[in-house]
């Protein structure tokens, strides 16, 4: 999680958070707190920090649901975890609601609005918005941010028809509404 003066930013499982923690980094005036990149506790809901981010601007990033079911499936399956698991079927991917119980979790079960999101697939776009309504960013910073490459990137094959039919991806909504 970051913490600044008006708004809290929630880091949502597999949307880009590692990433838009370096933007964050490179904005340093915004920041009073932030997670170290390498504990859990950046996955810290709104509610486990009630009282700090009580009054602010929520924000949080999102995919789309079927590259993040992948995404995470690729995660937990990830050779370098301490310990990977079996790669999900696209069967069991469709019928998961983990994307839900995370964003559930995030949210305090909802009782958290986020404000504003930050999309996955437009991130540098979407972060600069947000932080240009809260102070100036350099054309120098601007440039840094644009060249920042993705943090803790899987690579796999990321093309969504490769691995779901249009059956599976209905239940995967379906499952995560």
């Amino acid at each position: 999680m970051v913490i600044g003066e008006s708004f809290a930013w929630g880091h949502l499982q597999k949307t880009g958070g590692n990433t838009t923690l370096e933007m964050f980094h490179l904005v340093p005036d915004l920041v009073e707190f932030s997670d170290p990149r390498n504990t859990e506790a950046k996955h810290s809901s709104f509610g486990d920090r009630e009282e700090a981010v009580r009054g602010k601007y929520l924000v949080a990033n999102f995919r789309r649901l079927p590259p993040w079911a992948l995404s995470w499936a690729q995660h937990l399956a990830h050779p370098k975890r301490e310990k990977p698991i079996p790669m999900a079927s696209p069967h069991q991917m469709a019928h998961s609601s983990i994307a839900d119980r995370f964003l559930l979790r995030l949210t305090n079960q909802r009782r958290f609005q986020v404000d504003r999101w930050l999309r996955m697939e437009a991130l540098v776009d979407d972060f600069l918005d947000f932080v240009e309504e809260l102070t100036d960013v350099t054309e120098d910073r601007k440039r840094q941010i644009l060249s920042l490459h993705p943090v803790n990137a899987i690579h796999y094959d990321h093309e969504v028809g490769h691995w779901f039919t249009r059956r599976q991806l209905a239940s995967l909504y379906e499952n995560n509404p």
